[in-house]
């Protein structure tokens, strides 16, 4: 596995344990749908798709709007009844530098979505 891989499914996991830590249910998707990286599903019947960039600097826009095409795309497929519970989210996560007089379970990633529909 690339570092460029591993940096990838680090910040996937790291996101995923977010959104478990908040009470959803997460599958991981990736590599088997290549437009999303993981399903998240809240107790209350919604569903977000969540492409995760795990990168250490800005998203270049280019990068940004295919991920937004190709997940767009892909909600459209959905039925009806599942596309009006489901959004799709971009989410740039970015690693701590860690902090040698952090607590123990201190966060080490932050995670900001970058776009979100609907």
């Amino acid at each position: 596995m690339t570092s460029r891989n591993a940096k990838g499914h680090a910040g996937e996991a790291a996101y995923a344990r977010f959104r478990e830590a908040e009470g959803c249910t997460v599958l991981h998707l990736s590599p088997s749908l290549p437009s999303a990286d993981l399903l998240v599903m809240d107790r209350f019947g919604h569903a977000e798709l969540v492409e995760v960039k795990t990168w250490d600097r800005e998203i270049p826009p280019g990068v940004r709007e295919a991920a937004i095409r190709t997940m767009l795309d892909w909600r459209t497929s959905l039925p009806d009844m599942w596309r009006k519970r489901t959004s799709i989210l971009i989410v740039h996560v970015v690693k701590i530098k860690p902090d040698p007089n952090a607590a123990p379970g201190s966060p080490t990633h932050r995670f900001e979505v970058l776009w979100r529909f609907p």
